[in-house]
Formats: structure tokens, C-alpha cells, sequence
């Protein structure tokens, strides 16, 4: 699927550089033809729409690249581990909702789940078999819009994720987004940004899928953050989807984290009842449940996970 994209791609580049090399370009060199033919060959490949394509592009060398940088790379910047509660559970609830909190600065936890990092959480949920929701700003910036698609991440768009779960694929999603992401602070108490956040529940409703939950112990303690110009940057992220994070950590350095540990835990399933179309009532009450579960998670790995005095509050 991905080199079907790079040949249309390819091809729609070479189109372009034979018809400047037409009577009415005559002044462009051939450095300047082969550049722009490239230019206009990738701005294709742009406009294509694969995000909105779940696993068109994914790249399973990309993958397996990605992940042996981790395993070479994380233990040299964090003290980090994962956790499954039921990992035979996980393998046989098929495809699933997997939602990460919390969002953090970096959304470091919800990377590591994308990329399959951890060998148990591979063999119990592939990454070759999900797909992570990211935000849309992700697919338009250049060289990172390659690297999302080679890992199967796609658009975070309602109808992109039903076409995953009606493909049989799992979808990994931070229901806090880029909300969260702003109000991510060091301390003792961990807000998710959760109380509203319904349409993941909806959508394992509508296929019957169960949802499992995710708890990046240590996530929001890796940075302090400046509430500087805090009305100006919630309003870009209303308007544009995009949080300006200011991150900060020991004497006042920005983007230098604490050597806090990070702790992932995946959960129980939760299994879903299948409602094609659930009411306002319906969502509600499996979003309650599943607030509650998440909550019993926190509590449960919170001590072992060198977090004990925090706690959750949900807004």
C-alpha cells in the first residue's frame, strides 16, 4: 500500500517535470526543472488524503526501525517500564479503543504504544493491527507527516476512526488531547481533561468493541509548565487544534525534564455492549463506568509505580 502511494507519487513528479520541460519553461535548468518536479511530486503525495486511508501508508521496516531506536535510546533518557493487567485478555478481545491518558507535554506514553515498544504489549495488541488518531496539524508538517503514516497513524476524525474499527483494526486515541497537553503541570495532582470526552466511548458502543485503558504514570511529571500568555495560547488551541506548550524543568530550563520514572499500565478490556446507535443516556452511563475503572487503575499501580501520594481529578 505504501509503495502504490510512492509510485503515484513518483509518477504524478514525473508528469510534472516532463511538462516543464515544455516550450513555455525554457528558462529553468534542469536543476531547477528536477526540483520543482520533486516539489510538486511530494505536495501530491501531500494532497493525497492518505491520512484519512487507515494503513495505507504503514511501513512495517519503519516499524521495526523505530522500534529498535527505543530499545537502544529510552534507557538512556528515562527510567521507564509498562505493565499489562490481563495480557491474555488483551489478545483475545481482537480489535479494541485503546485510550491513553494522560496527554502530557510530550505524549511520550501514547509514542511508545503506537510503536509496539514494549515486546508483552506487542504480542497482546500488535501495532501492525492499530491505528493511533492524531491530530490533523501532524499530517502537514513535513518529514512528520511521513513518519505518522509509516506508523499508521491517521486523522483524528470521527468517520476515519469508524472506517478503522469497521476495517477490524484497534485505534489507540488521548481523549484529553491537545487540551490536556496545555494543561499539563507537575505536581500532585493529576488533571484529566475527561469529564466531557465522550466520543471514544460512542464509537466502541457503535461497534461493540471493548475499550482498554492506559495510565502513563510519570507523564505529567517530566515538565513544569509557564501559564505565560495562557488566554492567548487556549485560544489558539480552540481555534487551531494546536497547544503552545511552554515546558520547563530543573532551575528554570526550558525542555529539560525531571528524572522522574515512567510507569505504563495497561489495563482490563472493558468490554462494550454493541448499540449501532446509542443514546445520550447510553454514553453517559459507559463513560461513567469507564471513568470509574480508570480511576480503580490510578488507585491500583499508583504505589508501585513511585506515585503514591497523587491522585486523579477529572474536569
Amino acid at each position: 500500500m505504501a509503495g502504490s502511494a510512492l509510485l503515484r507519487s513518483s509518477a504524478i513528479g514525473g508528469l510534472v517535470l516532463a511538462a516543464l520541460q515544455l516550450p513555455w519553461c525554457p528558462r529553468l535548468s534542469v536543476s531547477k526543472q528536477l526540483l520543482a518536479g520533486c516539489l510538486l511530486g511530494y505536495l501530491a503525495s501531500v494532497l493525497d488524503g492518505s491520512e484519512k486511508r487507515p494503513g495505507c501508508r504503514r511501513s512495517p521496516w519503519l516499524l521495526r526501525v523505530v522500534q529498535r531506536f527505543w530499545n537502544q535510546v529510552l534507557p538512556r533518557l528515562f527510567n521507564i517500564d509498562c505493565s499489562l493487567e490481563d495480557e491474555e485478555g488483551l489478545r483475545k478481545c481482537g480489535h479494541c479503543v485503546v485510550a491513553v491518558h494522560p496527554h502530557g507535554v510530550l505524549s511520550l506514553g501514547h509514542y511508545l504504544v503506537i510503536s509496539g515498544f514494549h515486546p508483552d504489549l506487542e504480542r497482546a495488541l500488535p501495532a501492525s493491527r492499530r491505528c493511533a488518531l492524531s491530530a490533523g496539524v501532524l499530517f502537514k508538517l513535513p518529514g512528520v507527516r511521513e513518519l505518522a503514516l509509516g506508523l499508521g497513524c491517521v486523522d483524528a476524525h470521527r468517520d476515519v476512526a469508524k472506517r478503522c474499527l469497521s476495517n477490524g483494526l484497534s485505534i489507540s486515541v488521548v481523549p484529553g488531547g491537545e487540551r490536556e497537553q496545555l494543561l499539563a503541570q507537575r505536581g500532585k495532582v493529576e488533571q484529566l481533561v475527561l469529564a466531557q470526552r465522550q466520543g471514544f466511548v460512542r464509537l466502541a458502543l457503535q461497534h461493540g468493541v471493548p475499550i482498554v485503558p492506559v495510565y502513563v504514570f510519570g507523564e505529567a511529571q517530566l515538565f513544569k509548565q509557564s501559564r505565560i500568555l495562557m488566554g492567548f495560547r487556549s485560544w489558539v488551541q480552540r481555534t487551531l487544534g494546536v497547544a503552545l506548550v511552554m515546558p520547563y524543568g530543573p532551575w528554570g530550563m526550558p525542555w529539560q525534564k525531571y528524572p522522574d520514572p515512567v510507569r505504563i499500565v495497561v489495563g482490563k478490556p472493558l468490554a462494550m455492549p454493541r448499540i449501532p446507535d446509542p443514546s445520550k443516556a447510553d454514553v453517559a452511563e459507559h463513560h461513567s463506568k469507564y471513568v470509574e475503572e480508570l480511576c480503580m487503575l490510578f488507585e491500583r499501580h499508583k504505589a508501585s509505580a513511585g506515585y503514591p501520594d497523587s491522585s486523579l481529578q477529572i474536569v
